[in-house]
């Protein structure tokens, strides 16, 4: 994993985790990131303050997806063949016992307050895919929520803790009430849709539909899906401004982020970024929203948007292949 200064943009010295690493999480207060590696088998602590990697944490079979809570006390993480979720206190770096999870758990969100992390199964397919809700407090799973659909992907939370979004392979988005944890019905949205992001008001989810090359907004009072918002070719990443004024859509096989202004819900002229297209692109914005960094996986680098101006910086050179960009506190 390579450290990026955000003031300079400046690539640090890279640090050694181990092979496969996918999933990455910052706690709260910016001190500790934990890096998951999908071959080994383990999480890797790392320290910011110095950069340097701890002891790998021993979790289930091919740990994928981690989060941690709002309180920064507990990291939750995804062991995708295990079909479980290790809780890890950050305190101390220790594993918990695995929480029996559904078939092929990945993706997971916590409510804002902490009180309940919830699982998507990607690989519950009958009679329809699942989220698996786990009461933090205890570590015990909850009854499945079925989403009606195979092979449920992202999950999103409004910032209010009240609604939890899941993308399906049908075409298809799910909100689920966390008060009662009962699936809503579903909203149909464009082909393929991958991430989805929340405005920080909770007001609208915006959707990519990677293979219609669109962004699909949903009105979160009313789960209606508005008209598809046009972008660049098989958008992938999406990531909201803190004001909630733009969202920034990175393109795959056009090499390009396309920015959309919320108030009126239309794209902006398209930003090129990286030196290839193609590959995996992951997208993050600095909490101040002046920078959007925009990571390339197959051309290895990092390239840094401002915001106000939306102009490319010079591509910042990291190496190997990123999936995953992350932005401390």
């Amino acid at each position: 994993m390579t450290p990026i200064s955000t003031i300079s943009n400046m690539p640090g010295k890279p640090i050694g985790v181990a092979e496969g690493a996918t999933g990455i999480a910052i706690t709260p207060d910016g001190k500790t990131v934990y890096v998951t590696n999908w071959i080994a088998d383990t999480v890797t602590p790392i320290t910011t303050a110095t950069n340097t990697a701890g002891k790998p944490i021993k979790v289930g079979k091919v740990p994928d997806w981690i989060t941690i809570t709002p309180d920064g006390q507990t990291a939750y993480v995804s062991n995708w063949r295990s079909g479980t979720v290790t809780p890890i206190t950050t305190a101390t770096n220790t594993a918990g016992k695995p929480i029996k999870a559904g078939h092929r758990p990945r993706m997971i969100a916590v409510t804002p307050d902490g009180k309940t992390a919830y699982v998507v199964d990607e690989a519950d397919h009958f009679p329809g895919g699942t989220v698996t809700p786990i009461t933090t407090a205890t570590n015990t799973p909850g009854k499945p929520i079925n989403v009606g659909a195979a092979f449920p992907g992202t999950i999103a939370m409004t910032p209010d803790g009240k609604t939890a979004y899941v993308i399906t392979n049908a075409d298809t988005v799910t909100p689920i009430t966390t008060a009662t944890n009962t699936p809503g019905m579903p909203i149909q949205v464009g082909r393929e849709p991958g991430a989805i992001a929340i405005t920080p008001d909770g007001k609208t989810a915006y959707v990519v539909n990677q293979s219609g090359d669109a962004v699909t907004p949903i009105t979160t009072a009313t789960n209606t899906p508005g008209g598809p918002i046009r972008v660049g070719m098989f958008p992938q990443a999406i990531a909201v401004t803190p004001d909630g004024k733009t969202v920034y859509v990175a393109n795959v096989n056009s090499g390009t982020v396309t920015p959309i202004t919320t108030a009126t819900n239309r794209a902006g002229k398209p930003i090129k970024v990286g030196e290839a297209p193609g590959g995996a692109i992951a997208i993050a914005i600095t909490q101040d929203g002046k920078t959007t960094y925009v990571a390339s996986s197959t051309a290895g680098t990092v390239t840094p948007i401002a915001t106000a101006t939306n102009t490319p910086g010079k591509p910042i050179k990291i190496g190997g292949r990123p999936f995953t960009l992350v932005i401390a506190p």
